[in-house]
């Protein structure tokens, strides 16, 4: 099992419910603002990429196979304390919250909408080979260094999709301490997926947050890879 945070804001009248509800109910498909599916290409990965051209009909949900439901979370509580006290808080949505939770490697994917499918479209190897091995693992360079080989960027997606999905790259990712500037001014150090449901016998806690939040230097800047 792997420890994960996740970071939310909301109405400050409906915390107590929300935090109850998570307690008994756990993680559900219906939870978010809006619902992130991706298809299980686990025991694919290798298949697809021995095909001589890689796309997005090999690796995006399709009527067939829709795919799973997914929620955001990170593998360091700091990041999550990012989008609870930060980036998630918005109008009503005052009230930062912060759920720990476990789950198997095999519910876990890679989010790489904030940084890395950037880095696989729109950078290359001398910008960009050596930070990815860092925030990534050794087991990235495949994939990337075969992305940046071509120059079709719906194959360069679809390689990052395999990517994504690498056991070795999730493991990698999870354990990086570096500070991520990505898309959007998000802060992070690392960025998933979860399958849900996450069953309410895996919630560790769910709290409401009092701390002041402080937000972290970067170390990593992504404009600075797609220049």
């Amino acid at each position: 099992m792997m420890r994960f945070y996740r970071g939310i804001a909301v109405p400050s009248r409906l915390a107590p419910a929300v935090i109850n509800k998570i307690r008994t109910q756990g993680l559900l498909p219906s939870d978010g603002n809006w619902r992130m599916s991706a298809p299980d290409l686990r025991g694919s990965i290798e298949a697809i990429w021995s095909k001589p051209k890689v796309t997005t009909a090999n690796t995006k949900p399709t009527a067939d196979n829709p795919g799973s439901s997914w929620v955001c979370a990170c593998a360091d509580e700091h990041g999550a304390l990012y989008y609870a006290c930060r980036h998630n808080k918005s109008g009503e949505n005052q009230t930062p919250i912060l759920i720990s939770f476990d789950a198997e490697l095999s519910n876990v994917i890679v989010d790489g909408r904030d940084f890395l499918y950037t880095t696989f479209q729109m950078s290359d190897a001398t910008r960009a080979r050596e930070l990815l091995e860092r925030l990534f693992g050794p087991a990235i360079l495949r994939y990337a260094d075969r992305a940046w080989g071509v120059v079709d960027t719906q194959e360069r997606i679809a390689l990052c999709d395999l990517a994504v999905q690498d056991g070795a790259v999730v493991l990698a990712h999870a354990a990086n301490k570096i500070v991520i500037a990505g898309r959007y001014g998000t802060h992070f150090r690392s960025a998933f997926l979860v399958r849900t449901p996450v069953i309410p016998a895996h919630i560790v806690d769910v709290r409401v947050i009092e701390d002041v939040y402080e937000l972290p230097e970067p170390e990593v800047f992504l404009e600075s890879l797609v220049r």
